[in-house]
């Protein structure tokens, strides 16, 4: 029988008290045996530490997730049966903002809260390309990450895709904060599983819009779960998790969900690389230096070979950082007029896109989990936009009378307050920002 998701909203009284129920249990299991398999703390561990740990930056990363709340779903329906044999975990629609507080009411339950997440003052907006991910992107590699080894910039650890270096990203660490915005410890808070179970509705969506392709890498095991793993599962390679139905669950949509999903895709538009050119800095300096003396950092854009031509930036090779995270925000404007990101209508105009550099995970506390094997977060990324209406009419050499600006924001602090992180930027590097012209 096929169960169903539900969004964490509508769930009655009853099955929110059940679902905290079973969390209970598992929790209970670890106070009485911290490396008990079916405890909360080894399934987090999963995630956080060298029991699994999580993959991030490559096409490992949803099926991984995947994998993660499958089995611990099971052990929330065995946890005391027959009142949690039909629990689910509950998804949390963060696509649509909640119409009193920040999060849903539910996780403000005992079982459910946690009080170190960035509180309602003055919380951000939340990411505004997430459904145009998930509806307009046909790309697999750029929805869902890149293999090892077929990266845009050839990196043999593999690459992000969109929905993981935006949204995703952002989420961890601008708008939930708290234990979430660590790598090693989101897990330790209940509302990554229903986050994350979002994350697996919105790529079973766009598995529906593009006729569920085969993965990129059917055969890889997912650590954690293989049989080199602490506590082997039969099903542990990325084939296994292809399928939701297969896995005896799908997801009830609500009505403004349903709704939003009505967007049809666009055809796939197949392009030819006409040229590609490197931009060059207009500062002298590192970049370290040059955002120490404003958060901002430019480069002038090369004359364009044709016109009327697709046109995409990309930052070459991103350093992720090891000590926090930090956003850029993209920007392409005429030269002539002055960078304004407090200004909403140079925003409107000009805002080409972001990309959110989530904390690399460092994962060791000595739980025995694999020697060597797959990064399972590359120590670089790639981040592309699509300038092509930023630029608008100009063409050829007026494309040269424009400007890519790169805003640095650091991570908020605790309570949600800016911060300048200056020790931050230290860590802010890359190898190049090339632009790509697509006929």
């Amino acid at each position: 029988m096929v169960k169903q998701r539900k969004d964490i909203n509508s769930l009655s009284a009853t099955e929110i008290a059940d679902y905290i129920h079973a969390l209970n249990v598992l929790r209970r299991r670890s106070e009485a045996d911290p490396d008990d398999p079916a405890g909360y703390d080894f399934q987090a561990g999963l995630h956080n530490d060298d029991r699994g740990p999580c993959e991030h930056g490559n096409d490992l990363f949803l099926p991984w997730h995947r994998a993660h709340l499958y089995y611990f779903e099971q052990l929330l329906q065995e946890s005391d049966p027959p009142r949690t044999a039909e629990v689910t975990i509950p998804y949390w629609d963060w696509i649509h903002p909640e119409p009193v507080d920040k999060f849903p009411p539910a996780f403000s339950e005992p079982g459910l809260s946690k009080p170190d997440r960035i509180p309602n003052l003055n919380p951000p907006s939340l990411p505004a390309d997430t459904l145009r991910i998930v509806v307009e992107e046909r790309d697999i590699n750029e929805f869902a990450g890149y293999p090892e080894g077929a990266s845009p910039q050839g990196d043999p650890e593999g690459d992000y895709g969109r929905l993981e270096r935006g949204p995703h990203n952002f989420m961890h660490r601008w708008f939930i904060g708290g234990q979430m915005a660590r790598p090693e410890l989101a897990a330790n808070d209940a509302i990554y599983f229903s986050f994350h179970c979002f994350i697996d509705l919105m790529w079973a969506e766009w598995q529906r819009r593009n006729g569920s392709p085969p993965p990129t890498s059917p055969d890889a095991e997912l650590r954690g779960f293989d049989p080199q793993s602490n506590h082997p599962q039969p099903k542990h390679q990325v084939r296994d998790f292809r399928s939701t139905t297969a896995l005896g669950y799908e997801y009830e949509y609500t009505e403004k969900l349903r709704k939003a999903f009505e967007i049809a895709s666009p055809a796939p538009k197949p392009r030819k690389l006409l040229a590609t050119d490197r931009l060059q800095p207009l500062f002298e300096v590192s970049v370290a230096a040059e955002l120490q003396k404003a958060p901002r950092l430019q480069f002038g854009l090369p004359p364009l070979p044709a016109p009327g031509a697709a046109v995409v930036v990309r930052l070459q090779q991103l350093k992720v950082p090891t000590t926090d995270s930090y956003r850029l925000d993209a920007y392409v404007h005429p030269r002539a007029v002055p960078f304004d990101s407090d200004d909403a209508e140079f925003v409107r105009r000009y805002f080409v896109g972001y990309v959110a550099l989530w904390q690399a995970h460092q994962a060791h506390d000595g739980h025995g989990g694999h020697e060597g094997g797959r990064h399972h977060h590359p120590s670089s990324l790639t981040a592309r936009f699509d300038v092509t209406t930023a630029l608008g009419d100009a063409t050829r050499g007026a494309a040269a009378d424009h400007v890519l600006t790169l805003h640095y924001i650091p991570p908020p602090g605790p309570a949600g307050e800016p911060a300048t992180a200056p020790e931050l930027v230290q860590e802010v590097a890359l190898e190049g920002v090339l632009v790509e012209v697509y006929g």
